[in-house]
This record gives structure tokens, C-alpha cells and sequence, in this order.
């Protein structure tokens, strides 16, 4: 039999038949309730040893005495059972994953239980992980309220074109894309908090520069310059810091609501935008103007609605700045037991501080985890840059961003797209922001019940179908031209994105490797650079074609054209993402058949004992 070194609860072994009780190569399994992913096991054909890096500890082929009644009480659950009890293949077997048998119930008391057990688990959670919550609220605010009415504020206030106007805001996004892959090695040197207080004051500084001038030159600055660096530092690193301040067990749920509270912010920002765009018109007459009637640049600061809004953004940036200055660099550690404390976190013969994991004074609940203080592995970019690309999880995840890219440039053509479509199709006064706000709402709504029910479901089952149902959504504009259409798109495209966006973050997260997360985020980001320039540029090609701001005699306006054409790019990614199955849903390894990171050996049991 086997037996665990340094064990006090010694667990019996699997094998086939008597006949294995003596052979030098078998396979053996963790202790209950455990939990074994494929990054965590090491499998050796040549050996009988099993190594858990985890812990340090290995299984050996050991004989040890049975429990008392063991031999005596065949028929006993306590008895040797057959390897067959719990699901397992011989260890030469390679056979996909046996899926789950269990039933998950869809009842409203289901979900509840899920959504209170879900936030009881953050309730040990250090406070960076509610600080990075607050960050996430207010960053999110100061980003959708100016992007909503970015293309409008380029044309009112600027007296930029479409196509301009367009471009300017392509390159935007695509320049925060772009400096992501830059800094990424900075965020990895720097850490999370020092990225944070960093990239807080530049927002700050980028958003008073755009608010008070009016100057073309000073706005092209802070647009291509100071705001994209800034940004860049912002929701990756926010992202990387959410896995860091939480454990496996409720890493998921944090990540579903750190998305919900990006979406609350989305849903306040969309009705200030029709409040002071609508009510409240500052110093031009009408919204007509934001159209691009106008071509000379302003010669005077006046406070437009569009200015407010920003000014709004600012107050929230101010808030996020200050918060952002409390937080520390810590590190939930999931393992179950902390390691001695160390005597001295200072090497002695360089006088430097080690690049070691420092025990916090304060220790939350064994459940959560011991909270560290964490230090970021520093080194060269070259170094860093050829250890991520030498992953073959990293090249799968850059396919997929690939994959995703047009049905995610959905979302820019919903900011700079449909405010100006709607514009010039409903008149000045239609309630854009509102109708964009019907987007968070469903998200705030549907995202924690859908995370609650596919929690067992891979990530890039959820991405996929749900690809489907967003890119399904863009052809209702191209089928109708009226506000009832507008709401119809919102909405399938909302349905679609509760789906596989958030699993998104979740997949990002799981395939980093740990203190690699910013360089691999920002690599995983740099295919958005090749495509936000050209989205921006596409928005304002379209729009001056086939939605002008002012028509001749005879002339028409051919909306649903412009919509035909960004629904069949954005359909382009879940059939790619069809094409690509095979490759993309490969695993790296399979120490064995069973314990593939899905399903832990407790879930065998039961699955077995129903068979």
C-alpha cells in the first residue's frame, strides 16, 4: 500500500486488483478534499512518485498496516475499494476528462445561496481587495462618461470632422494598447500599488489638461499621450491585483462582481451625459453642433455640457488618486499553513531586501488565506518577454484575443458609432446616454446569476457561445432604423456580453503565471492595437458615407448599410473561434486523467458512489 511521508491521517490506497500491491509503478491519490490542478501535479511515467509542488511531499510505494476491521468487513465503505469506485483510468490511459454527472439547479433559492455564499467569502478579504473595488468604481465612471461623448466633444467643441474625429478616438484606444506593452514590465518591476498611484496622478493631470484647454495641439498631448498612459495602468493592473488579494475559492466571484462594479459606474454615467447634454446646454444653443458642422478651432474656454461632464470625471479621478495612496502590496497566500516567520527580510552580505514573501501581522481565517506582503520579481525586459513567449498557454491566449478582437470592437463602435448615429437619425434631444445605460444594467443584473450557474463551466465554452449572441445583435440595426431597434441591439448585445465577457477575466487570470501578470496581460493586449486605430478610422469612413450630418437635395441616408457591415465583421470571431477549437482548447498537460484542475477528488467520490 501507500502511504503519505509526514502524514498523521494516513489514506489507503487505489490499485485494480491484489495483484498491484506489490508492483513498483502505480498511482495514487491526493487527500480528500483536496484540490489538484494540472499546474500544480507533476506526472512521471518512470516512476511511482507522484510530487505535489504545493507542499513538497511525495507518495511512495511503501507497505503499511490496514486499519483495524479493514480486512475483516469486506463489504465496508472503510474496505479497499476498486479503482473503478472512483472513476479512475490505468495510468497509461489518456482519455478526455469524464464530465460531471450532477445536476445543477437553476431555483431562485439556488441562486440566492450561491450569491450570499459567494460574498461571505470575500468577508476576510485583506481591504486592497475593497479599496481595488472603489478604484475599479471610480476609474470606470471617469472612463465611460468621456468616452459616451469623446466623438461628439471632438466635433462640438474642436470643430473636428467624422473621419478626424473617428481616427483621434481609435487612436486612443489603440494607444493605450500600444504603451500597455511598453509598461508592462514596469507594472511587473514596480508592483501593483506604486502602479496605481502612478497611473491615478496622470489621469488626474491628462483630464485638467483636456477640461481647460483649447488648443488643438495641447488636446492632441494629453489625448495620444498622457491619458492612454494612463489608462494602461488602470483595469490591467486593477485586474492583476483582484488575483493577488483573493484565494481559488473565491477568485471567481470577485472577478463577477470587480465587473458589476465597472458596469454600476457605466449605468451612472450614462444618464449624467443626457443631463447635462440635454438639460443642461452650457454655452451652445444646440447639440446639432457636435456633428462636425463646425472647422475652426475654438478661440475662447467656454463651459459646455461636454465640459461638465468631464469635470465630473475629474472629481472622480481626485477620489480614485487618494485611494490609491492607502493601498499596499500584499499577496493572499492560499496555502494552508504560513511558513516561519523569517528572521530578517535584509540580506546581510548585500544589505538589500531579500526578494522573499514577508508574513503579515494580521492572518485572516485558514479559508482564506494568510495575507503577505509581496515583492515583485524584478528583471530585464528582454529576460521577461522571452519567458512569456516560450509559453504555449501564452500563444493559445494570444490567438484567442485574436479571435475576439471584432466582436469586442463592438463596444467601440457603441461609443463612438451609435451616439452620433443616433444624433442624426432621432434628433439632438434623443436619450442616447440612457439607452447606452440599458447595457450595465443588464450586466449588473444577469452577470452574478450567470456566474453563479456556469462557475463549473470552462471559460472558453462561455466565451464562445456567447460571442454568438453579441454579434447576433448587431443585425438588428441593419433590419430597422428607430430608437424601439436601438434598445433591441443594446439589449442582445448586453445578453451575449454577460456571458462571455467576464469569463474573459477568468481565463486571462488563470493562464498567467504568477508574477508575470503584467507583461502578460499587456502582450495578450497588443493584437487591440491593430485594431482600435483601424475601428476608429472604419467609424468615422462610415459615418461620413452613409450617415452624414447634412444631406443634399435627394440624398438619403443609408444607416442600416454602415450596420450590415460592422455585423458581418463582428460575426467573423465566434466562427473563427469554431474554426479554431481544436487548438485553442488544448492543455498544456494532464498529470492524469481525472485530476485535470476541474474536478477535485471529493467530486470523484460522489460521482462514482451515483454510478
Amino acid at each position: 500500500m501507500f502511504r503519505r511521508r509526514q502524514s498523521k491521517d494516513p489514506f489507503l490506497s487505489i490499485h485494480r486488483n491484489s495483484t498491484l500491491l506489490h508492483q513498483t509503478t502505480s498511482q495514487s491519490l491526493p487527500p480528500p478534499n483536496s484540490f489538484c490542478s494540472s499546474s500544480d501535479l507533476r506526472y512521471q511515467d518512470d516512476s511511482s512518485t507522484l510530487d505535489v509542488s504545493g507542499e513538497g511531499e511525495s507518495y511512495h510505494d511503501e507497505p503499511m498496516s490496514y486499519p483495524e476491521g479493514f480486512k475483516d468487513n469486506p463489504n465496508d465503505l472503510s474496505s479497499e475499494p476498486d479503482a473503478s469506485f472512483f472513476g479512475l483510468s490505468p495510468p497509461t490511459t489518456r482519455t478526455p476528462p469524464i464530465p460531471s454527472t450532477t445536476t445543477t439547479s437553476f431555483s431562485l433559492e439556488t441562486l440566492w445561496h450561491n450569491l450570499c455564499q459567494g460574498c461571505t467569502s470575500l468577508k476576510d478579504s485583506p481591504p486592497e481587495l475593497h479599496k481595488a473595488f472603489v478604484l475599479k468604481f471610480l476609474d470606470s465612471y471617469s472612463y465611460f462618461s468621456f468616452s459616451i461623448i469623446f466623438t461628439l466633444f471632438l466635433s462640438n467643441d474642436f470643430g473636428l470632422d467624422d473621419v478626424t474625429a473617428g481616427t483621434l478616438y481609435g487612436a486612443w484606444g489603440a494607444l493605450i494598447t500600444i504603451y500597455g506593452l511598453l509598461t508592462g514590465f514596469v507594472v511587473d518591476n514596480l508592483g501593483v500599488a506604486q502602479s496605481l498611484k502612478l497611473g491615478f496622478i496622470l489621469s488626474l493631470l491628462a483630464r485638467i489638461g483636456i477640461f481647460m484647454t483649447t488648443s488643438r495641439t495641447m488636446l492632441y498631448f494629453h489625448v495620444c499621450g498622457t491619458l492612454p498612459l494612463a489608462n494602461c495602468l488602470g483595469i490591467p493592473v486593477l485586474t492583476t491585483g483582484i488575483r493577488r488579494y483573493t484565494n481559488e475559492a473565491n477568485r471567481g466571484f470577485a472577478f463577477g462582481l470587480f465587473y458589476v462594479i465597472m458596469n454600476v459606474a457605466a449605468l451612472i454615467s450614462g444618464p449624467a451625459v443626457d443631463v447635462l447634454t440635454i438639460w443642461y446646454k452650457g454655452d451652445k444653443e444646440t447639440e446639432s453642433e457636435a456633428a462636425g458642422s463646425s472647422t475652426e478651432e475654438p478661440r475662447s474656454w467656454s463651459m459646455t455640457s461636454y465640459r461638465a461632464i468631464i469635470l465630473s470625471g475629474i472629481i472622480s479621478n481626485v477620489l480614485a488618486a487618494l485611494v490609491s495612496l492607502t493601498v499596499r502590496e500584499i499577496k493572499v497566500d492560499t496555502q494552508e499553513e504560513a511558513p516561519p516567520p523569517l528572521q530578517s527580510s535584509t540580506n546581510t552580505k548585500t544589505n538589500k531586501p531579500s526578494a522573499v514573501i514577508d508574513p503579515m501581522i494580521i492572518p485572516p481565517s485558514p479559508a482564506q488565506g494568510v495575507v503577505r506582503t509581496f515583492r515583485p520579481r524584478t528583471g530585464s525586459p528582454w529576460k521577461i518577454l522571452r519567458e512569456t513567449f516560450g509559453l504555449p498557454a501564452f500563444r493559445r491566449f494570444l490567438l484567442v484575443c485574436l479571435i475576439m478582437l471584432n466582436v469586442r470592437m463592438i463596444f467601440r463602435h457603441l461609443d463612438a458609432t451609435l451616439p452620433k448615429y443616433m444624433v442624426r437619425e432621432f434628433g439632438p434631444d434623443v436619450a442616447k446616454g440612457t439607452i447606452y445605460s440599458i447595457n450595465p444594467a443588464i450586466i449588473i443584473i444577469l452577470v452574478p446569476i450567470v456566474t453563479a450557474m456556469t462557475s463549473q463551466v470552462d471559460p472558453l465554452v462561455m466565451m464562445h457561445y456567447g460571442s454568438y449572441v453579441s454579434a447576433a445583435s448587431v443585425f438588428i440595426l441593419a433590419m430597422s432604423t428607430s430608437i424601439w431597434a436601438c434598445v433591441v441591439f443594446v439589449t442582445i448585445l448586453s445578453l451575449g456580453e454577460a456571458i462571455w465577457s467576464p469569463r474573459l477575466y477568468d481565463y486571462t487570470v488563470t493562464v498567467c503565471p504568477e508574477r508575470r501578470e503584467g507583461t502578460f496581460m499587456a502582450l495578450s493586449s497588443a493584437p487591440m492595437f491593430l485594431a482600435k486605430l483601424p475601428v476608429g478610422f472604419l467609424s468615422g469612413v462610415l459615418l461620413q458615407r452613409y450617415c452624414p450630418l447634412t444631406l443634399q437635395d435627394g440624398e438619403e441616408r443609408h444607416s442600416q448599410t454602415m450596420w450590415l457591415i460592422i455585423g458581418l465583421l463582428t460575426a467573423s470571431s465566434p466562427v473563427l473561434m469554431t474554426c479554431c477549437w481544436n487548438y485553442i482548447s488544448k492543455k498544456d498537460s494532464a498529470p492524469t486523467t481525472e485530476f485535470d484542475g476541474t474536478v477535485n477528488y471529493t467530486e470523484l467520490q460522489q460521482r462514482s458512489t451515483m454510478e
